[in-house]
């Protein structure tokens, strides 16, 4: 029988397996969906915040120039205007009453939610940076806000650094403002996009594991062809072929799907794809493998949930490869997830070109699979 004919007859039986099919399609775009219109989930968060300076306040001691002038300043970087900050307003307190006074209409602020967080510069502030020694800012954030708590102090270093540079205040200093190429602005869609690196190669894998797995065992006629002068090798070829063809659809719809939702990618968008491909030849071939290891639909659907777990489990969203011993390692990428989820993470966040070596791993993984399919499937004995 020839190849074309042997891929036709398969894309007959995907066709057949609606199941499969409306797994493969819709799961991606139901949670496309669910992520792209939810919102949250950044390390940052944009901050609508107040300042009050107890910097007028005279001291004494140690501190007797009674200066303002950083304070000042230190508003003037909110007013020009920041990426994770805006600003809603600036209270100089001459005395404790005056203190008092703003601190209480700032609470109360906070509590009716018009800002989210209201800073307090102390007495000494501005002496404090002219003698050069070490300073303090207080904060005040909702604390039932979990996001809020947990992004604060990672979104005060951009106030904090752009102050520092313009009073010339750079020694030592690194400067880390948010939403580099580690992080997702705040206009963008914040959950797709933080949860596209792990949760699309999972999916995909799945799915099209779910779509293979089935392809060798469920095939009726295979006892006739296994006589016929049909090579093996041109069996699992078309079987190959035709699921990467429906894969290839599911990859298309993937990337417009989430494009659609407002993806935010700083890499190359081919590279991108050429990713997604490569995770979809994997589970294709990952299946496949199940599909020829096994002699019942059912021990194959059992061995899929199995294999899928692990997969899961050596995927390095809950241990850190790195943190393994070699052995571990190695078990560790034996799976194809260990790799897929740094490659989508260096090309969306961090804006890297396609690492070959890690991207060229998962297609040998994948082309390992398909040849422990193939020779298993040479020598397994298929009653006629």
């Amino acid at each position: 029988m020839k190849l074309s004919a042997l891929i036709r007859k398969e894309l007959g039986r995907i066709r057949a397996d609606k199941r499969s099919l409306i797994l493969l399609f819709s799961i991606p775009i139901i949670l496309i969906v669910i992520f792209g219109l939810t919102t949250g989930g950044s390390t940052t968060k944009f901050f609508n915040a107040a300042i009050i300076s107890r910097d007028e306040i005279p001291t004494y001691g140690d501190y007797t120039s009674n200066s303002s002038e950083y304070d000042e300043e230190f508003a003037g970087v909110f007013i020009k205007g920041l990426g994770s900050f805006g600003f809603q307003g600036y209270y100089p307190c001459p005395n404790e009453a005056a203190f008092l006074y703003a601190y209480e209409k700032n609470m109360e602020l906070l509590r009716t939610e018009v800002i989210d967080v209201f800073l307090v510069l102390p007495e000494y502030f501005s002496e404090k940076i002219e003698n050069e020694t070490t300073n303090w800012i207080a904060y005040f954030v909702d604390g039932s806000d979990s996001q809020a708590i947990s992004a604060i102090e990672v979104s005060m270093q951009e106030p904090i650094s752009v102050f520092k540079q313009e009073i010339e205040m750079t020694e030592n200093l690194t400067v880390l403002i948010p939403y580099l190429e580690f992080d997702v602005p705040f206009w963008e869609k914040q959950t797709i996009n933080y949860a596209f690196p792990l949760t699309i190669p999972l999916i995909i894998i799945g799915t099209t594991m779910n779509l293979s797995c089935l392809s060798i065992v469920s095939d009726e006629p295979l006892p006739r062809m296994v006589i016929t002068p049909t090579p093996k090798s041109s069996i699992i070829l078309s079987k190959l072929i035709a699921n990467l063809l429906i894969m290839v659809i599911q990859a298309g719809e993937i990337f417009i799907g989430t494009a659609l939702f407002g993806l935010y990618v700083l890499g190359s968008l081919f590279e991108l794809l050429l990713v997604l491909l490569g995770v979809g030849v994997a589970g294709v071939a990952i299946g496949l493998f199940v599909s020829s290891l096994t002699t019942t639909e059912q021990q194959a659907n059992q061995l899929y949930i199995i294999l899928f777990v692990v997969i899961m489990l050596f995927s390095g969203i809950y241990i850190n490869p790195d943190d393994l011993p070699t052995a571990m390692q190695l078990i560790v990428y034996m799976f194809p997830l260990s790799h897929a989820i740094p490659l989508i993470y260096n090309i969306t966040f961090k804006g890297l070109p396609l690492d070959y070596v890690r991207y060229f791993g998962l297609l040998i993984l994948s082309a390992v699979y398909i040849f422990l399919a193939y020779i298993i499937f040479l020598i397994k004995k298929v009653e006629v």
